[in-house]
């Protein structure tokens, strides 16, 4: 689990608010999470695996992945300008499957938070 913030928490994945879940969260018509998976390259050449192969797996461009998967969420944010006032008045963010190491959408969207205080 990945914590940013202070109690009470608002749970940024699909076990909580959805509309912060890169599994729900969608930028143009295809979700966050689909996106980011289907970007990576992996050592053998192949991409665009589909999220069960790729999901959790280091790839070859794991930066400009992880880079792309904030400009989604940048994105999300602005397409979406309601939800700024969302994070703005949650004292913190969490996302039960957060994995340090690994991007979150948490930690992501609590440094979009941090830009808009």
């Amino acid at each position: 689990m990945i914590k940013h913030g202070r109690p009470p928490f608002l749970e940024c994945s699909s076990k909580g608010d959805k509309r912060f879940s890169a599994f729900y969260a969608k930028v143009n018509d295809r979700t966050i999470e689909d996106q980011y998976q289907n970007a990576k390259v992996f050592e053998d050449g192949t991409t665009n695996v589909g999220i069960r192969a790729a999901k959790g797996r280091a790839a070859v461009n794991m930066t400009e992945v992880n880079a792309m998967y904030e400009d989604l969420w940048r994105q999300y944010i602005t397409d979406n300008p309601e939800l700024i006032d969302v994070l703005l008045r949650a004292n913190g963010l969490s996302d039960i499957f957060g994995q340090p190491g690994h991007m979150c959408q948490a930690t992501v969207l609590w440094k979009i938070r941090g830009e808009h205080a």
